[in-house]
C-alpha cells in the first residue's frame, strides 16, 4: 500500500523550521528599522549644524565684525528651530590670536573657532526619554585680507 502525503511529524518539523526563520527575519527587520531611524536623525542633525556654519561663514565673508560672529554661546532650545522641533542647537564662537589660530601663525593673525552642536532624542535605537544623541562640527574662520 502506497501512502501519499506528509506525516504529522514531518508537518511539525517543517512548521518549526518555518517559525524559526520567520522570527529571525522579524528580528532583523526590527534592527534594520532602528538603524534607519538613527541614520535619519543623525543626517538631519548634521544638516542643521552645516546650515548654521554656512550662515556664519556667509557673515564672516560679508562683515568680519558681524554680531553673528561675536564671541559667546547661542542656544536654540527644542522647538525653536524652524522645521526641526525635535532638535536643539548650540553654537560657540571663540576669538583666538596668533598661535591659537595655527601653528607658526604671526601674533597679529586673528581667527574665530566655531563649534556647532546639534542634539536630539532618537525615536528608536536605545536609551530612555533622557537619552540624547549629538553631532559636533568644528571649524576655524580667518578674515580675508
Amino acid at each position: 500500500m502506497s501512502a501519499r502525503g506528509f506525516t504529522l511529524v514531518e508537518i511539525l518539523v517543517a512548521t518549526l523550521i518555518l517559525s524559526v526563520g520567520i522570527v529571525a527575519v522579524a528580528s532583523g527587520l526590527h534592527y534594520a528599522i532602528g538603524g534607519v531611524e538613527v541614520g535619519r536623525g543623525e543626517t538631519a542633525a548634521v544638516f542643521l549644524a552645516e546650515q548654521r556654519l554656512e550662515l556664519l561663514k556667509s557673515a564672516a565673508l560679508e562683515d568680519w565684525s558681524s554680531a553673528l560672529l561675536a564671541a559667546g554661546i547661542v542656544v536654540e532650545a527644542y522647538g525653536t528651530i524652524a522645521g526641526a522641533a525635535p532638535y536643539r542647537r548650540e553654537t560657540v564662537v571663540a576669538d583666538h590670536v596668533g598661535r591659537e589660530c595655527a601653528t607658526g601663525a604671526p601674533p597679529t593673525v586673528t581667527c574665530k573657532r566655531v563649534r556647532v552642536t546639534v542634539s536630539y532624542r532618537p525615536v528608536s535605537g536605545g536609551g530612555g526619554p533622557g537619552h540624547e544623541r549629538r553631532v559636533d562640527l568644528v571649524t576655524v574662520f580667518v578674515p580675508r585680507i
